[in-house]
């Protein structure tokens, strides 16, 4: 009988022993991520050196701007976001060092590879210009820029009357798709939000939780049997990207005189272009993976810098008045507002750029990784394979870049005095270099027309429901925006 009891203490000792061990590989990890990490020297709370967690608890509830924003205002310039992720603010140079073209002091260098932790797989697995590496990228930009074009813009732009107040997210979903595959997705006409619009919303929320399961795989599972997440999403992730391919190539395969971006895109495909002389050619599979960034790209981002232009014009009553006197003594006719003449607006202009300053559309960043050699940014030598980025927000935002960053001044983008010593180079709201935003000149064109349109043919108030609008805005990745209420009356003339 006591021979026994040696041997049932065995499981109970080789799992005190496992935890043990445990135990001293967590107390050696804590040690080297705060006394010996490359990053040691990267200011920061030590809770973000030693773990993931307080990053990935602010990006699922929302609050990543307001907690990087801080941590920018306690440590400066650079922060150490978690472990192996870097936040910088000092945009007049980081956005070269991680963005930028490899020339002057960065010639021979590497261009900083997209971090893949932080970009979802295209639903195909086909790349498109978001995910590709530089081959694939620098072949499809070359093809899809001519649809891009501005000449390719003025072309398709139809300037039928949009009598919206707070629709812009139908506004731009209908363009986009009008523009990318001949046909709306029919929100203006109907009133209301198509099907897949409104997926589209929930993807962008499920973001966050895409990224925490690339690195917590088990948390997939774990959190759906808790009631944490829900999986679903992801399933419809897949039926939505099924859907714009099929509507890519239902495109593909139809004739039309009427010029869109497919029909460039098509033009272009398996031509020669360049001093090489390549043949340029994507496959199916990549147009559609493009389309699919496209329309998501196109529009919602767009949506959100106009909604946010319209929410601050109404909280900043002097600023609305100067707009409407310029936008409304330049056209004598709602017909007369073109994608031209609205380039001629200069307070227009600086309207929209200080609205992409004060509520940039991706207010978050878009990580790169450090290669083999490491890199310096900013002054600093990170290593290599660190996740690095410009955090949008908290860049416009900060004193060190812009003079009374909190107040709203469309004065500071028309060379006030005030605002002389203002880092203008840090307001990159479409990214920098040769990964930049590829459809910058129809996100312009777009919010110049439609702004221009709405302040034209409406006076505009602010109903007391949404007074507290823009603080109670959440970040997905991408803002997540509640109801916007507004007065809206019609100009009688």
């Amino acid at each position: 009988m006591d021979s026994a009891t040696p041997e049932s203490s065995k499981p109970w000792s080789l799992i005190g022993t496992a935890l043990a061990l445990l135990a001293l590989y967590l107390i050696g990890d804590v040690i080297y991520s705060l006394y010996f990490h490359p990053l040691r020297h990267i200011p920061g709370p030590k809770i973000n050196a030693i773990t993931r967690i307080p990053s990935i608890y602010h990006m699922l509830r929302g609050t990543t701007k307001e907690n990087v924003t801080r941590l920018h205002d306690k440590y400066g310039e650079v922060v150490r976001v978690s472990p192996n992720d870097l936040s910088f603010i000092s945009g007049e140079t980081a956005w070269q060092d991680i963005y930028g073209f490899r020339t002057g002091q960065h010639k021979g260098q590497q261009n900083m590879a997209k971090d893949p932790v932080w970009y979802p797989k295209a639903a195909n697995g086909a790349p498109s210009i978001l995910l590709g590496n530089d081959e694939v990228h620098s072949r499809g930009r070359r093809i899809l820029s001519h649809a891009f074009s501005e000449k390719a813009l003025a072309e398709h732009f139809n300037d039928s009357p949009q009598n919206i107040a707070d629709w812009y997210n139908w506004t731009t979903f209908d363009i986009i798709s009008d523009l990318l595959f001949g046909e709306p997705f029919g929100c203006l006409q109907s009133r209301a939000t198509h099907k897949y619009v409104g997926l589209v919303f929930k993807m962008l929320e499920s973001f966050p939780l895409i990224f925490t399961i690339s690195h917590y795989p088990w948390f997939k599972y774990v959190g759906a049997l808790l009631g944490l997440i829900d999986t679903g999403i992801l399933r419809q992730r897949m039926e939505y990207a099924s859907w714009i391919y099929a509507r890519a190539e239902k495109r593909a395969q139809t004739e039309t005189n009427r010029p869109d971006f497919y029909s460039h895109i098509l033009a272009h495909n398996g031509t020669k272009e360049g001093r090489d002389g390549k043949v340029l050619a994507m496959s199916q599979d990549e147009i559609n993976s493009n389309c699919l960034l496209f329309i998501t790209a196109g529009s919602e981002t767009t949506a959100t810098l106009l909604s946010g232009a319209t929410y601050l014009l109404l909280k900043n009553p002097m600023v609305h008045a100067t707009l409407k006197q310029e936008v409304r003594s330049a056209f004598p006719t709602y017909d007369s507002i073109t994608i031209e003449a609205v380039g001629r607006l200069p307070y227009l202009l600086a309207v929209l750029s200080e609205s992409l300053r004060y509520f940039p559309p991706v207010p978050t960043g878009f990580p790169r990784q450090t290669p083999p050699s490491g890199a310096t940014i900013s002054g600093h030598f990170i290593p290599a394979k660190t996740s690095v980025y410009v955090s949008s927000y908290p860049t416009g935002h900060s004193s060190r870049n812009f003079k009374d960053p909190e107040k709203f001044a469309p004065e500071r983008w028309l060379g006030d005095a005030e605002y002389a010593d203002d880092k203008r180079s840090a307001l990159q709201p479409f990214s920098f270099g040769p990964r930049n935003c590829l459809g910058k000149n129809l996100a312009y064109a777009e919010m110049r027309l439609i702004l221009a349109k709405i302040i034209w043919s409406f006076d505009m108030e602010l109903d007391a429901a949404s007074e507290n609008w823009m603080r109670e805005c959440k970040v997905f990745t991408l803002w997540q925006k509640p109801a916007l209420a507004v007065q809206v009356r019609q100009v009688v003339r």
